[in-house]
């Protein structure tokens, strides 16, 4: 059941650790919560010393949030995802996760609270590991490869003609955590779900 009014109050990027994975589409999570960093001059991301991860904790649009990378690669993100839960005592919908999402288009976003995974592996081990869907999810698009693997597309950087509408799509996604923060998700809905 979801709660009226709501306001996550954490925000997990998903993407892989490593340089070679930096730039490509399956870590748009990691890059929205550089990004966010940047634009507020926030302190480096830290190693949780309980928790399989790199975070901030600090006050954002007056109140006190949480930036959390897990450091698994994608499809065992679940377990990060689990460790913080567990430490900080959160529940499901205290959560929102920033990911890559196949079935939009470049340049686009949906936020939702709830589902499935949509075959998206690190929503999936988030979901088998925490027992629960019922999380926030900024949906960033990057669309569906027009032939060959899915697995080799996610994990290319963006097509040039891509990157622009995808870089537009991350500042987007800042934009709808501040109005997440500020107002709450339903307003956050309201203003990018088309």
């Amino acid at each position: 059941m979801r709660p009226q009014k709501l306001m996550p109050r954490v925000f997990i990027g998903l993407g892989n650790p490593g340089k070679r994975y930096t730039r490509n589409r399956h870590n748009l999570g990691y890059q929205v919560l550089d990004k966010l960093s940047d634009k507020y001059e926030l302190i480096d991301f830290k190693k949780h010393a309980k928790v399989s991860g790199v975070f901030i904790k600090t006050n954002l649009r007056d109140k006190e949030i949480i930036l959390f990378k897990p450091s698994k690669f994608m499809n065992e993100s679940g377990h990060s995802v689990n460790q913080l839960i567990q430490f900080y005592k959160l529940k499901p919908e205290d959560i929102c996760v920033i990911h890559d999402d196949l079935d939009i288009e470049p340049g686009n976003l949906q936020l939702k609270f709830g589902g499935g995974h949509a075959g998206h592996n690190g929503l999936r081990d988030i979901i088998k590991c925490c027992g629960s869907s019922d999380f926030t999810r900024i949906r960033i698009g990057i669309g569906h490869p027009s032939k060959g693997e899915v697995i080799n597309y996610v994990l290319k950087d963006p097509a040039q003609n891509d990157k622009d509408k995808i870089e537009a799509s991350k500042l987007d996604a800042i934009e709808s955590i501040e109005i997440i923060l500020d107002r709450g998700l339903d307003e956050a809905m309201n203003h990018f779900n088309q």
